[in-house]
């Protein structure tokens, strides 16, 4: 039986050549800013520092979620190869592009009775999408079913840390996480914004520090105390500020713990802004502190 298809969503924050390379398909949520309406597409139409530089101009971007036709389209045509399909989805706490992945699956599902399409929420985001995605792959090339595989990654989400500051909490406010008095005064006095993502896959503050600096070694210190595996790759994404995120990149290394760097990605970058700076790995139970 030939392997199964993967599926998954432009808010892996992956490059172009990882998707082509593993055989792996994503639905792309769009954005529109500055006059243009884009599908994400791994800043191939819009380079990632073009685009932070137009929100720092102050220009807003409103995006989108990924579409239904556009994921009927991708597992049709796996399943018209005789292909099972495994949908692995940006958080549900995050975006309604999971629940139309699921939409497509229940409409396609009749028309292939032979066929398996089974859909995962993630409850997660960029990094930790990914961190996901790459086990389901793993699975898969190593010959495990869509059942297995699927249940696999059920087990592993709620393991899977999100640790993530930014650096302009004008954004944040935009998106109802910080009142309009809280962005100002923190602006004013410097402070820094935890974020979390909790077991529903959903945005939370979990702390705020006086300063950038002492904010990535925030980020660096609690990954170290909280990494299940010292082995494993700790994945890193960025909104533009590449000097900061190989800053967290050391102070990992000098704690024998391996990083990979990654740009955030349009759509999830216009709700966090510039300067967001993000470690994404697998630990023990979600909490905020």
């Amino acid at each position: 039986m030939s392997r199964f298809a993967l599926v998954t969503d432009s808010t892996t924050d992956e490059t172009a050549a990882y998707y082509l390379h593993n055989d792996i398909k994503f639905a792309p949520l769009s954005f529109t800013i500055d006059g243009r309406t884009i599908d994400e597409d791994c800043g191939q139409t819009m380079p990632f520092h073009e685009f932070y530089e137009l929100l720092r101009q102050g220009k807003q971007s409103v995006t989108a979620q990924a579409r239904l036709d556009t994921f009927i389209s991708l597992f049709r045509a796996a399943l018209d190869e005789g292909r099972d399909v495994l949908y692995i989805g940006f958080s549900s706490g995050l975006s309604g592009t999971y629940h139309a992945g699921c939409m497509a699956r229940d409409e396609l599902a009749p028309q292939y009775p032979d066929r398996k399409i089974v859909c995962v929420d993630t409850l997660s985001a960029t990094g930790g999408e990914y961190l996901l995605l790459e086990k389901a792959r793993e699975m898969r090339d190593n010959g495990c079913s869509v059942e297995v595989t699927a249940a696999a990654i059920e087990q592993m989400r709620l393991h899977v840390i999100h640790l993530i500051t930014v650096d302009d909490l004008d954004h944040l406010h935009r998106g109802g996480r910080l009142s309009r008095t809280s962005a100002i005064i923190g602006g004013l006095l410097g402070i820094k914004p935890l974020i979390w993502v909790d077991d529903e896959g959903k945005l939370g503050v979990c702390g705020k520090i006086r300063g950038r600096q002492k904010a990535i070694e925030h980020l660096a210190a609690r990954t170290l105390r909280e990494i299940a595996n010292k082995d494993q790759v700790v994945r890193i994404c960025h909104g533009d500020c590449p000097e900061d995120a190989e800053r967290l990149a050391a102070l990992l290394q000098q704690n024998g713990i391996r990083s990979d760097i990654r740009y955030i990605g349009t759509v999830i970058g216009s709700h966090t802004g510039p300067g967001v700076l993000t470690c994404f790995f697998f630990g023990g139970e979600r909490k905020p502190e």
